[in-house]
């Protein structure tokens, strides 16, 4: 893992986003936790926009289509 050690600078671009992680309560057929799968809810700070996934894949992609300057194709939100 590459951990960058440093603060932004003032010459940076930045933007902020607020990531919560859960999982729901453990059904009564379902009693062990490592069944039960994690959900993520991210906002993105500078508009209060909120978004929620169900996998870290899809949260890492609309991370990576708020970046300026990344030359990836735009995220497209999944259905379940």
């Amino acid at each position: 893992m590459n951990l960058l050690r440093r603060a932004p600078t003032s010459n940076l671009d930045y933007t902020s986003f607020l990531i919560r992680l859960w999982r729901e309560p453990p059904a009564s057929v379902e009693p062990q936790a490592s069944g039960r799968q994690w959900l993520v809810q991210v906002e993105h700070i500078p508009g209060g926009e909120k978004e929620y996934f169900a996998s870290l894949e899809d949260l890492f992609a609309f991370i990576r289509a708020q970046l300026p300057g990344q030359a990836q194709k735009p995220y497209e939100a999944r259905v379940p």
